[in-house]
């Protein structure tokens, strides 16, 4: 398994992580396939793929918002869930976050999510505030870790 950091734009890359995008997340939290498009071509972004022999399996996407990250998603294919993929992934993030300075990296959660919950506790992510009705029928947490 590679961990590859993509830093020029590729629209069949872009396709195979919107694919892996939409097999993850709730219908209500999916973003256009052009809205997706367009976050890979901004500056202040920073995106990592996990790919092995038979494609990308996962990604972790980033908004580098000059002294934190905000994790604009994270997905692993579903068949290849549970097997470290997703803290790879959120390494890498970390270290990038690390070599630029970025001192503390945040997110949003679904509430009903238990098993992301649990996934970003492992990872020394606290819940610092709520969203109320951020989602369609739930709140969002908002996590954040500390990085320096």
């Amino acid at each position: 398994m590679q961990i590859i950091e993509i830093k020029n734009f590729d629209k069949n890359l872009v396709d195979e992580v919107f694919k892996i995008h939409n097999e993850v997340f709730l219908f209500n939290d999916r973003m256009s396939f052009q809205a997706f498009e367009n976050e890979f071509k901004q500056d202040n972004r920073y995106y990592f793929v996990a790919k092995n022999k038979s494609g990308i399996v996962g990604y972790v996407g980033a908004i580098n918002c000059l002294d934190s990250f905000e994790i604009i998603g994270i997905g692993v294919k579903k068949n290849y869930q549970n097997k470290g993929i997703g803290g790879e992934l959120l390494k890498s993030l970390i270290d990038k976050a690390k070599e630029t300075n970025v001192d503390k990296i945040f997110l949003e959660v679904d509430e009903k999510n238990l098993s992301a919950q649990n996934f970003y506790k492992k990872n020394n992510f606290i819940i610092t505030n709520v969203r109320k009705k951020y989602y369609k029928d739930s709140d969002a947490l908002i996590l954040m870790r500390s990085i320096l």
